[in-house]
């Protein structure tokens, strides 16, 4: 009785000394981007982070899944920093699948980047292509820990943006520009008041007429006079002779 006795505390034991492990390893993962919007051709790239560690021992191990849209986004390269390995294209990061697991180089416990995404955004990239990590595992060397899906979208420009219209290329801003209004803006402005305009050539027109009739009076008494003198002399020649 007393052999069962302690084989069932041995067990009991050994239940709740893993269960606290495995609850004692937490951690959070993040990703960041530097920017949130980019154009089509350009170059990008996302910090795998870890945070708010708590273990007894330290993380050493993470693996997952990376998903991203290949028809936007071009993987340039994966690599590991702050003594994390780079996961190699066919050992320890799978293409097709999108699998992957690092190590680090000792345990760790400080708040760090894990690796770094390095992306190219393609000419044939969706307006907002999504980056994601998935069926994350970390290990402290006892027991894993399992980290909740994250994801990260950006916005890719269509393209340059046409400028705003400058005042004066539309009809709108011609109207609102000084001395384009046809109205009560152009009659403010001195020498554009249409009706003081007319007032001034319809008085102009007035005068003309009436000095020309003046001019033309005298000259014309004049032919007249020499023409009947001229007439009347060579009748009296004709008459004579």
């Amino acid at each position: 009785m007393k052999k069962v006795i302690r084989i069932s505390l041995i067990l009991l034991m050994a239940i709740c000394i893993s269960g606290n492990v495995y609850a004692a390893l937490k951690c959070n993962i993040d990703m960041k981007i530097e920017e949130s919007e980019y154009n089509k051709g350009d170059t990008f790239t996302v910090y795998v982070n870890i945070s708010n560690i708590e273990s007894e021992r330290g993380v050493i191990s993470f693996g997952g899944t990376l998903k991203y849209d290949k028809d936007s986004l071009k993987l340039e390269k994966m690599e590991g920093v702050n003594g994390w390995e780079t996961p190699t294209i066919g050992v320890s990061y799978n293409e097709t699948n999108g699998k992957f697991i690092t190590t680090r180089s000792g345990l760790g416990k400080n708040d760090e980047t894990i690796f770094e995404l390095t992306f190219t955004v393609k000419n044939e990239s969706k307006q907002n292509p999504t980056i994601t990590l998935k069926d994350m595992t970390l290990a402290d060397g006892t027991s894993p820990a399992k980290v909740n899906e994250i994801s990260k979208s950006i916005t890719v420009k269509e393209g340059v943006e046409k400028p705003n219209p400058k005042p004066g290329d539309g009809n709108t801003d011609n109207d609102s520009k000084p001395g384009n209004n046809s109205g009560a803006d152009n009659s403010s402005k001195p020498g554009n008041n249409s009706n003081t305009n007319n007032s001034d050539n319809t008085t102009t027109d007035k005068k003309i007429p009436q000095t020309g009739d003046k001019s033309l009076v005298i000259p014309i008494w004049i032919v007249v006079i020499s023409t009947i003198a001229i007439v009347c002399f060579v009748k009296i020649r004709k008459i004579n002779k």
